[in-house]
């Protein structure tokens, strides 16, 4: 199914990353440049109306309203040796960690769907920007 969603993962990934929020972007990056032995690309980024949709009735999704919709969140899909998507919890576990360790460098707080309990298998490749503190 997730061949259909994005073809072309590797070739996609630029162009997913220039549409997600710029925080979010920059820590995609740092945690890309701290796993020089891991490549992951990005599965999905923003989605218009009609994806997220999708994304609801595959089961991918429970809302319409995604933080995917704003662009403050992505999936993280790695690769094996050969470029090609594996959903490896161990490879996912890596991601997670460097991500974690690029938001708090970043100063950002970050949730990560691993911690999910609602899905099945959680969503281990999702992370979206926490929702933001209002001071008062």
């Amino acid at each position: 199914m997730f061949r259909s969603w994005n073809p072309d993962p590797v070739g996609n990934h630029d162009a997913n990353l220039r549409a997600l929020d710029p925080i979010l972007a920059k820590i995609v990056r740092r945690a890309q440049a701290s796993l020089p032995n891991l490549r992951f690309v990005i599965g999905s980024g923003r989605r218009d109306q009609d994806q997220q949709g999708q994304a609801v009735a595959w089961g991918w999704s429970r809302t319409k309203s995604s933080s995917h919709r704003s662009g403050r969140a992505v999936d993280l899909w790695p690769l094996d040796r050969e470029g090609r998507v594996v959903f490896d919890s161990t490879l996912q576990s890596q991601i997670a960690a460097a991500m974690r360790k690029a938001a708090s460098d970043t100063g950002v707080r970050l949730r990560w769907g691993g911690h999910f309990g609602r899905y099945k298998d959680n969503d281990r490749s999702h992370f979206e920007l926490a929702a933001r503190r209002h001071r008062r």
